[in-house]
């Protein structure tokens, strides 16, 4: 199932629209379907577009700090963070986005929760043998956090999967502070609301800058852009697969 969920959306991405285009364009001989590609790509590539695609995903709310946050009774950290490389002396992780992991330390330090969840993200075509989960648990111990406060899920594989596992570890605690990325948490609340828990949410890992005005780079296109709105859309469909289904 998880190779549908990964190979499916990519059918109806960006990029396959600019390809559908192309072919269509070559095939039928219709230089306006090819002059039309060519526009979406500088219109998907750019800063300005991007950007506002991306704010409808992750919201304009700022970051909250652990003052603004309530305690509960378990701070629940996602996957999806960190990078496992071939190193000189075996597999070494590598940050992806580590502010999920260093954000669960600060909830936790300021007395949030008395314990701190990391789930066992682990894809199946992953060949390391330590999961995301037992990676974040001993850089938790190497920042402070006692083993006594740390508890790992099982092997999850997506955001549905970590709920139900959580679920299975807390039992009739239910009242969690969630982190995740900003751009992931409705989806991720709804997912760990459907468990039942009361659920706050701690964003972080925000993708747009809400500092900087805009400038006429915002208008010149690059690969940071497509990507980032790639990374949008594709959260956008889980959304809408996690409502029909």
């Amino acid at each position: 199932m998880i190779y549908l969920n990964k190979i499916l959306p990519v059918f109806v991405m960006p990029i396959m629209l600019i390809i559908y285009l192309l072919i269509y364009g070559v095939w039928k001989k219709k230089r306006w379907t090819i002059y039309a590609a060519m526009i979406c790509l500088y219109v998907f590539s750019t800063p300005i577009f991007a950007k506002n695609f991306f704010k409808l995903i992750e919201g304009t709310a700022p970051r909250q700090t652990p003052q603004n946050v309530t305690n509960a009774e378990a701070i629940v950290v996602l996957s999806g963070m960190i990078n496992q490389v071939k190193s000189t002396n075996g597999v070494y992780p590598e940050w992806g986005d580590p502010d999920r992991f260093f954000a669960g330390i600060d909830l936790y330090k300021s007395g949030k929760a008395p314990k701190i969840i990391f789930t066992r993200g682990k894809m199946p075509w992953n060949k390391s043998k330590n999961t995301e989960g037992d990676i974040l648990r001993q850089f938790a111990l190497e920042y402070g956090v006692p083993d006594s406060a740390i508890v790992l899920t099982g092997n999850v594989e997506n955001t549905a999967d970590e709920a139900k596992a959580v679920g299975r570890l807390m039992g009739k605690w239910k009242h969690i502070i969630l982190v995740t990325s900003a751009y992931h948490m409705p989806r991720a609340k709804q997912n760990f609301e459907t468990q039942d828990f009361i659920v706050q949410p701690f964003k972080v890992d925000f993708k747009v800058d809400q500092l900087n005005g805009l400038t006429f780079m915002d208008f010149l296109p690059d690969a940071d852009s497509f990507r980032l709105l790639n990374i949008g859309y594709r959260e956008l469909i889980g959304r809408v697969i996690y409502y029909i289904f």
